[in-house]
């Protein structure tokens, strides 16, 4: 439980830009690393998460946390995944004014948006490799994908 706690604590302390970029975090360290994951159960993790009401990775870190030690391990992982930003929130906004005014810490917020595409972008590779699995799919996926953004398709139809 403790090793799960100090896990997402770091995510929840290092990873700047939301969701997907925990995401790619969590590929990295529990599909990669340890191999306690699958892409496909990382993916299909996100996918209930975030079709279920919350935030998207408060809910796949509780699936994470139950999956791993049960209800408490699921409990543990929101605890340390929303503590460092809670702290973190707290105290900015008591200096709200001075952070937003503050030309440095601007420029180091411009520095870390530029820095979360390419994490974001290679965990969307990440997740695909797992899901699309054969030719016919890659080419479903492609059309699917062409339909929604060149066309009026509705999307629900593209499912």
């Amino acid at each position: 439980m403790l090793a799960l706690f100090f896990d997402f604590l770091k995510l929840g302390l290092f990873t700047y830009g939301g969701g997907w970029s925990l995401i790619a975090q969590m590929q990295q360290k529990y599909v990669t690393d340890k191999k306690l994951l699958t892409s496909e159960e990382l993916l299909d993790m996100v996918s209930v998460g975030k079709s279920i009401p919350g935030m998207m990775i408060t809910n796949v870190a509780m699936l994470f946390g139950y999956r791993t030690a049960g209800l408490a391990g699921g409990i543990v992982c929101v605890i340390g995944m929303c503590l460092p930003p809670l702290v973190i929130l707290m105290f900015i906004s008591l200096f709200y004014t001075a952070f937003r005014e503050n030309y440095w810490v601007n420029a180091a917020m411009m520095g870390m948006q530029a820095a979360v595409v390419p994490i974001i972008a290679n965990a969307a590779r990440g997740l695909a490799q797992g899901s699309v699995t054969c030719p016919p799919c890659v080419v479903v996926v492609l059309l699917s994908t062409v339909l929604y953004l060149f066309t009026d398709v509705n999307p629900v139809f593209l499912c």
